[in-house]
């Protein structure tokens, strides 16, 4: 009887030892489903990017500014972050965002390949990139608390700085082009030549000092046949005015194009 019970204690715990091997295979196995995540790894990689970018920023010289050079300071980047590019994210738009910044640091390092045979190419190639860059800097700061080295903070905050007049500038560009798509000229015979008149409400949430269209009109068969303008000064945000355009032409025109063509937002102190 005695060995019975041993027999049966025995077998009872190979059955827990088993059970046991067998949950902790399942609990290994349901942690290596788990999808890896690259979003914390980024932003630790994006700020060790730009502190070795920044360092080579502070150590340059005037002389320095060579194609090399350039293509150095962007490899200080790419060298971290580009291996995210197929990564796989939580945060989706953090996954958006990332591509983008890469995508922008791979555009900076085509330009620099001009930059000792087109540099006029170059700087506006550069340029372009750079503000893209910048606006994503300010995203990450603002949206996803990326944070640098003391030593660094300086250059962070400058470049968010100029990233936050870019989005402005895009804001207010946008803006002003929507207004444009508003304008529904209507021509009528004044002495002789045609007249457009426009009844138009300034809905962009800007005051402006001044605001110019530019005004193509064309003929039946496509042809432009005048460029001519839209005037306002001094008009205020949900304010409605009435615009007139004037014309040379016999005809009324067949189609009309109208585009943004200088303004200035009124400083809002």
């Amino acid at each position: 009887m005695n060995r019975l019970k041993v027999i049966l204690a025995a077998a009872l715990v190979c059955v827990l030892a088993a059970s046991a091997a067998m949950f902790a295979g399942c609990a290994e196995q349901n942690d290596q489903d788990q999808p890896q995540y690259a979003d914390e790894a980024f932003m630790q990689s994006l700020a060790k990017g730009f502190e070795a970018r920044d360092a080579l920023v502070e150590k340059s010289t005037k002389t320095d500014k060579s194609t090399e050079y350039y293509e150095k300071l962007v490899d200080a980047e790419l060298n971290q972050v580009e291996k995210y590019q197929s990564s796989q994210f939580e945060d989706s738009k953090l996954q958006e965002n990332a591509i983008a910044y890469i995508n922008s640091l791979k555009d900076q390092r085509e330009a620099a390949e001009l930059c000792a045979t087109d540099n006029d190419k170059f700087q506006q190639d550069w340029k372009k990139a750079y503000d893209k860059r910048t606006t994503l800097l300010k995203t990450f700061v603002d949206e996803y608390g990326l944070t640098v080295s003391p030593s660094c903070q300086d250059s962070l905050d400058k470049l968010v700085g100029h990233g936050k007049k870019v989005e402005r500038d895009n804001n207010e560009k946008a803006a002003v082009e929507s207004l444009a798509g508003t304008i529904n000229l209507e021509f009528t015979e004044q002495y002789s030549t045609f007249t457009g008149q426009a009844t138009v409400s300034n809905n962009t949430g800007y005051d402006f000092d001044y605001i110019n269209f530019k005004v193509e009109l064309f003929d039946a068969n496509g042809v432009k046949v005048e460029t001519t303008g839209l005037y306002a000064n001094h008009w205020l945000n949900g304010e409605t005015i009435v615009l007139n355009c004037y014309t040379s032409q016999k005809e009324a025109p067949a189609t009309v194009k109208i585009v943004a063509d200088g303004y200035e937002i009124a400083d809002a102190s």
